[in-house]
């Protein structure tokens, strides 16, 4: 319970900055959401300099940014996200909307590193410094070197427009298509899945290497027991500690990933719903969904230290220290 209590008042301070610095930036921005309220206007100058005054009152925006800060925060602790400035339809309403979107490509994205991570990860181990090995090493740090954009466009030219197999945008609810829906996700989950299969390969093999060295895996060997039943039964469990922690320490990697992701297979998740909040200048909208995902990143990392300490009583017994 010490253990625990102390990693979250760790990682308390965490969601404070993140929004905080969110809401600064926000403000840095040339334009405001009044510009976007008045750009279709056609009243004359004098008169939108009037409605803009009016305006400015009215959403708040006269007010020091720090007090705006406080204000909102304040409103997020009694639970009330606030309502968006651009089409006054309830923040949180519209994160609940896109959640399912985001949460599916998390969740296919990070099974597929996972499938493919925990293999590779255990293969370049068992053939530590040979070819396999190094092959393997080449090919993720080369995956690590393209910007998952990049990787994005090619896989849209490749499949969507030469080899036409995938549709290149788009979205279907699962409950309307379920075919349809995954072949939606297909690209944008494999390219996400692949930000995270370099990381989790290499953290496992490190790892499993050196659990392999091990006295009781050596006797494992002398009793005549599979390398297959040795890596999967003895090795993989006391080599998985760091890999489940990276796992959700690198959520934030997959948000930002998926958010820009969303946008270019243009997938209706909370991420495309923080660029366009960007381009409307809609502040309200952009701190709901920033402080969502913080809060988010911040349980995520707790559930990741209760299971740290369930998987080594070693955590628990030195109270986190």
């Amino acid at each position: 319970m010490k253990y625990l209590r102390g990693r979250f008042f760790r990682l308390v301070p965490v969601f404070f900055i993140v929004t905080f610095s969110s809401f600064m930036l926000m403000n840095v921005l040339p334009g405001d959401v009044v510009d976007t309220l008045l750009q279709d206007d056609e009243a004359q100058a004098d008169e939108i300099a009037e409605i803009r005054k009016e305006l400015i009152i009215e959403l708040g925006l006269d007010k020091p940014v720090v007090v705006r800060y406080f204000i909102w925060l304040g409103d997020l602790l009694q639970g009330d996200f606030g309502v968006s400035l651009i089409n006054d339809f309830p923040v949180w309403d519209q994160i609940v909307s896109r959640l399912p979107v985001t949460m599916e490509l998390l969740i296919l994205s990070q099974t597929l590193a996972l499938l493919i991570a925990i293999p590779l990860g255990v293969w370049a181990a068992y053939r530590v410094n040979r070819g396999v090995d190094r092959a393997l090493s080449a090919f993720v740090f080369g995956i690590v070197a393209a910007p998952p954009f990049v990787i994005a466009i090619v896989f849209i030219f490749i499949f969507a427009v030469t080899l036409k197999w995938l549709p290149a945008a788009g979205y279907i609810a699962f409950t309307d298509d379920p075919i349809a829906n995954l072949t939606f996700f297909i690209m944008p989950a494999t390219v996400v899945g692949l930000l995270e299969i370099p990381i989790l390969m290499r953290v496992l093999r490190v790892d499993m290497v050196a659990t392999l060295q091990e006295d009781y895996i050596s006797l494992a060997k002398a009793k005549g027991m599979s390398p297959a039943y040795i890596l999967f039964n003895h090795a993989i469990r006391p080599s998985s500690f760091t890999l489940i922690t990276i796992v959700g320490l690198q959520l934030g990697n997959l948000i930002s990933g998926a958010v820009i992701l969303e946008t270019i297979f243009a997938l209706p998740g909370i991420g495309k719903l923080l660029i366009d909040a960007i381009d409307g200048r809609d502040a309200m909208i952009l701190q709901g969904g920033v402080a969502f995902l913080a809060l988010a990143y911040v349980v995520i990392n707790l559930l990741v230290d209760l299971m740290y300490a369930v998987l080594d009583p070693r955590v628990r017994m030195g109270d986190g220290k």
